[in-house]
């Protein structure tokens, strides 16, 4: 009896370690080891809870105790957590009564008994095991996003398996009879319930992935679209800018027809067109050279020095409108931080080459605002697209902003490029690359 129960609880762990996994595949876990211990420890319960139909004991416990954890360890909106707590725990449930009420048999003989606690303990791992490759499988991608109404409508859809467990188990009544009489009976239609139950774990997995590519899709169409507009916009304030030198003879004509006394007063307010002074050719590529026109404008008007080192001398192979977004995203983060900086400190460096068959950018700009944003910057973000996703906005408009860095990061994924933003000694700096033979 030692030696089995010994099997038992060392086949518990990785039977709570599978557990935990599938759970982390859906729902981003807390990077303190305190609070996955404590998941991995109520993930531990949840897979060794005895359920009989009738004893309302330990489902009641172990359900708040499992949906507490959900929201005390893992990140994410009210709705998600609780969505993959109740899909989580209906599921685990289901199995846990399934394997007490019909796999096992509580009034047998010792000798029989050691015997079905193997027989117990065995489908668990194997139980937890194809849960969690399951959900390796066909979950979304790491970085999948939901909005609030999709994971309301997902909690919804959870709830009728967890009240067919629920009702099973609490609603059941138990025989006086049965009870003293130690006679087992074998309930086919629960057991058909409680599979149903559990397979409705695979649908509702389904749906979340179904989900969240339509979602990805949808802000990849956004953001594209506004990447789109952006560069007309660009376009056409550069087209404005080469018209205006362009028309230089047309401004001489009417200076010569001017009288003496007007000339002066025409000349000063032509001098202060920033077009005849502004840089038209940084680069081979023509999108670049728009987008750095008209940002260095800006950047002036805004006291905000550009100084820049460009080494690309001719088209990239990428889509313009990508190309201007990356250039002019990365500009206006640098120049939103730059605003909060002291005066001296309002300087952007900008470097990008073409080299070994790789574009890259890099982007160093001076960290400023309150203390909680210079924390925000002064820890290393990694934005590889296979790690995580980007960090969110400082603004209070959340819903409004925080697409550039997003915008950025859809693109250099797309190419099967990296990006990074790291900060140290109040200095913030972007690098990104992408292979020329990418997309």
């Amino acid at each position: 009896m030692r030696l089995t129960r010994t099997i038992s609880i060392l086949l518990s762990f990785p039977t709570a370690f599978f557990l935990y996994g599938a759970i982390r595949t859906l729902i981003t876990v807390s990077e303190k080891r305190l609070k996955r211990l404590l998941l991995f420890s109520v993930c531990l319960m949840l897979s060794e809870t005895v359920i009989f139909f009738g004893d309302f004991y330990n489902i009641l416990p172990i359900f708040a105790l499992f949906l507490f954890m959900i929201h005390f360890t893992c990140k994410g909106t009210f709705y998600k957590k609780t969505a993959i707590a109740l899909l989580f725990f209906s599921t685990g449930i289901s199995f846990n009564a399934l394997r007490d009420n019909c796999l096992t048999n509580p009034y047998l003989k010792l000798e029989q008994y050691e015997k079905s606690l193997l027989i117990s303990s065995f489908s668990s791992l194997f139980f937890y095991l194809f849960l969690f490759l399951e959900t390796r499988i066909f979950a979304p991608d790491k970085d999948y996003e939901l909005s609030d109404s999709m994971w309301k409508l997902l909690t919804l859809l959870t709830i009728p398996p967890f009240c067919t467990v629920f009702c099973l188990v609490l609603l059941y009544d138990v025989s006086f009879w049965d009870v003293l009489s130690q006679v087992y009976r074998f309930h086919r239609d629960y057991a058909a319930l409680l599979v149903i139950s559990i397979f409705s774990f695979v649908g509702l997995l389904w749906t979340i992935t179904i989900l969240a590519r339509q979602q990805k899709l949808e802000q990849q169409r956004v953001l594209a679209d506004i990447n789109h507009h952006y560069y007309e916009a660009m376009e056409q304030q550069y087209f404005e800018i080469r018209r205006l030198k362009h028309d230089m003879a047309n401004h001489l004509q009417v200076l010569s027809a001017l009288p003496a006394e007007e000339q002066q007063r025409y000349l000063e307010d032509l001098s202060r067109n920033p077009a005849l002074t502004q840089t038209l050719h940084y680069c081979g590529d023509a999108t670049v050279n728009a987008v750095l026109t008209t940002k260095e404008n800006q950047l002036k008007r805004c006291g905000i020095q550009l100084a820049y080192t460009i080494d690309i001398q001719k088209e990239l192979p990428f889509d313009p409108t990508d190309i201007c977004a990356l250039f002019a995203n990365a500009l206006d983060n640098a120049a939103e931080a730059c605003r909060k900086a002291e005066d001296k400190d309002k300087k952007i460096t900008l470097e990008s080459k073409v080299q070994k068959g790789l574009f890259c950018l890099k982007i160093t700009n001076p960290v400023g605002g309150n203390e909680n944003e210079i924390k925000y910057h002064a820890s290393k973000i990694n934005l590889s697209p296979r790690d995580g996703s980007a960090p969110a906005t400082t603004k209070p408009d959340k819903a409004s902003h925080g697409l550039g860095l997003k915008s950025m990061q859809e693109i250099v994924l797309r190419y099967q490029g990296e990006m990074e933003l790291k900060s140290e000694n109040g200095t913030a700096e972007l690098f990104l690359y992408m292979p020329l033979c990418g997309g």
